[in-house]
């Protein structure tokens, strides 16, 4: 664009002759001209890469000395790479060991687990998930959640509920169809939907940038995380100038806000503003990431860290291929008989939220076993923009917290906690 723009600035030679002498001198200018149009070229490409580096550079860390207000939330369970971790909560009076899926952004509960609320009531809403493929139709109902920290401590949440009417696994599901269409079509095929049942239906999805329109969650939006929704801490009710809204998500479990100590030694990237963010700042995008593999290319896009799963998803930019195999479908259940796998020996490089100046970055070799790299990784069909879900393996190797006021991811090291972590047994 700026050669084209060049050549139609400059004038078109004279019919007039000149002389001689003259020639060198209409050299001299048109050289110089040519020069310092060059030089803007360059200081205005500079400039841009700058701005566009700066926005998802790493930060500087940002004084968190006047917030005091947190609480830790220890999982159940010994975290293991092979389920969800899970903390104590209880709702209605219901005592709910809470599975955490940091993928998307909603809580979801069956609706017979909460007896005493009036099926009547309560706002249409669905919520898909693109990984398990399952499809939930329900309503939406505000309600507290209380959270059980250690040592008898707690806190309380207020946000709407999906209450889980029904349910199916839905492979063939458009996750763009608009909102209203509550259920699950036909297969391609003419088969039916798997139903599932909603009695034993409790997650608890604290992610963020998920409600785009390809993503299947139209209304996974921050007032209806409940990480992000606190009220009360020990019976005192909480404020933005002492809860810095945002949280710690580590192998030994999670850090409801922000304080100084807690984000410590962190490694911070900027986020960009949600799609929803003039109506909600606390609305983010995703986190950057750039991917290279057998140590050729550079692939970015969005990336998630995603309790939720063991496996990891990977998409290359279009027209590149991943390699991969076809293996026997493991799954018993599954409608396929062959699934894609990544090749073993592939070696896969992450940066987040680039190669170049990653606030973190790790490889991982296919197959090697190594603590942080995940069950199986699934090579998606290349498509822009590239994206990677880690899923919860990078648990192994890092701590993460998302700064919901100031817009920040981070990553820790987990350090001499690495030598005693679960993903070792």
């Amino acid at each position: 664009m700026e050669t084209e723009h060049y050549k139609a600035s400059v004038p078109p030679p004279k019919a007039t002759t000149s002389s001689a002498s003259s020639t060198p001198h209409r050299q001299i200018r048109r050289s110089s001209t040519l020069f310092q149009r060059i030089l803007v070229a360059f200081c205005v490409i500079a400039l841009y890469l700058t701005m566009s580096t700066f926005n998802s550079m790493t930060t500087a860390d940002a004084n968190l000395s006047q917030y005091t207000e947190s609480i830790f939330l220890p999982y159940i369970y010994k975290f293991s790479p092979k389920h969800v971790p899970q903390i104590q909560t209880t709702i209605e009076d219901v005592e709910i060991e809470m599975p955490v899926d940091t993928g998307s952004t909603m809580t979801l509960i069956g609706a017979s687990i909460l007896p005493n609320i009036d099926k009547s009531i309560g706002t249409p809403a669905h919520h898909f998930f693109t990984s398990s493929k399952i499809l939930y139709v329900g309503r939406l109902v505000e309600l507290p959640i209380t959270f059980h920290g250690e040592g008898g401590s707690q806190a309380v949440a207020k946000v709407p509920i999906l209450l889980v009417d029904k349910s199916w696994t839905c492979p063939w599901y458009d996750p763009s169809t608009p909102a209203g269409q509550f259920r699950c079509p036909r297969g391609p095929n003419g088969e039916d939907a798997v139903v599932r049942d909603t009695s034993k239906i409790t997650y608890m999805v604290v992610g963020f940038g998920r409600n785009g329109p390809r993503d299947g969650m139209p209304y996974a939006s921050p007032k209806v995380n409940a990480f992000l929704n606190v009220e009360r801490i020990n019976r005192r009710t909480v404020s933005p100038q002492s809860m810095r809204l945002g949280y710690e998500i580590s192998s030994l479990g999670v850090h409801l806000g922000l304080t100084q100590a807690i984000a410590k030694d962190y490694a911070f990237t900027n986020l960009e503003r949600g799609l929803t963010h003039d109506k909600d700042p606390r609305d983010w995008a995703m986190v950057k990431m750039c991917f290279s593999v057998d140590g050729k290319g550079q692939h970015c896009g969005p990336g998630l860290v995603d309790t939720g799963i063991a496996q990891m998803y990977i998409r290359a930019e279009e027209g590149f291929t991943i390699p991969q195999i076809f293996i026997r479908n493991p799954n018993q259940n599954g409608t396929a008989k062959m699934v894609k796998r990544v090749k073993p020996g592939t070696k896969l490089t992450l940066g987040f939220p680039s190669l170049a100046t990653p606030a973190m970055s790790y490889s991982i070799v296919v197959g090697a076993g190594s603590p942080m790299e995940p069950s199986y990784v699934f090579p998606e069909t290349s498509l822009r923009p590239p994206f990677v879900n880690t899923g919860r393996n990078l648990l192994c190797g890092y701590s993460i917290a998302f700064d919901a006021v100031g817009g920040r991811f981070g990553f820790r090291s987990a350090g001499d906690a690495f030598s005693s972590s679960p993903c070792l047994l």
